[in-house]
């Protein structure tokens, strides 16, 4: 098992480098002109970008699964956290339209401030990403059987039904060329199941090919504070 983690992360690193050290040499060895060493510039700046995500995801995803994650537990409002990683990920697009549906007023959960965003940001993110035509990407809280539920719903192209039982495993992605092209680690819905479980949680995915995903996320809700007479 540990073997078969080595050859794969080995694997991933390596696009990224390959493309790096493929630039870097033609910027060495060719005269260019500035517009194309700024070109040549630019994607080596995003493949080390891409290498540093997926080392800072492989990395969290290993400390998860060690129990070694540490986590800063505390009475946490959802909604703040959906509004900030809504404003975060608008700045990169202006093709889909974001909506927030509050249908309880129990938006508290206990757990870590920074880590749901984290989990929140992979959603979102990933919503954004992988509908890269544009749409809705509506997310809703609701109670339902004692938990606190998010649902992050995009447009996008769907999920086979085979790849569903797989969409959480390290580094698995979508045997789909669109969507390869669309880039990623791998690792981020295995970092949203991993923060979920953490906090006595889980996450869902309810998808159909060309009709959007939904991902649900439940938490259970926290106690509510005894007023003191």
């Amino acid at each position: 098992m540990k073997s078969e983690l080595v050859s794969t992360v080995s694997h991933e690193l390596r696009t990224p480098l390959a493309g790096i050290l493929g630039l870097a040499e033609l910027l060495l060895n060719k005269p260019l002109a500035p517009e194309r060493q700024r070109k040549y510039l630019t994607a080596i700046g995003q493949e080390a970008e891409r290498l540093t995500a997926l080392i800072n995801d492989f990395l969290d995803v290993q400390r998860m699964e060690a129990g070694r994650q540490t986590y800063r537990w505390e009475p946490v409002d959802l909604v703040p956290i959906m509004e900030k990683v809504i404003d975060a990920e608008k700045m990169g697009t202006d093709i889909h339209a974001f909506s927030v549906l509050i249908e309880t007023k129990r938006t508290m959960i206990r757990g870590d401030r920074e880590r749901l965003r984290q989990l929140f940001t992979n959603l979102v993110h990933n919503a954004v990403k992988y509908s890269p035509d544009g749409g809705a990407v509506v997310i809703r809280l609701y109670e339902h059987s004692g938990c606190l539920c998010v649902d992050v719903q995009d447009e996008g192209p769907g999920i086979p039904a085979e790849a569903l039982p797989h969409i959480f495993e390290k580094f698995f992605r979508v045997d789909n060329s669109d969507r390869r092209r669309i880039g990623g680690t791998g690792l981020g819905l295995t970092i949203v199941k991993e923060i979920a479980k953490a906090h006595g949680g889980e996450v869902t995915v309810v998808s159909e090919e060309k009709k959007g995903s939904t991902f649900t996320v439940r938490f259970p809700l926290a106690p509510v504070p005894q007023e003191v007479n």
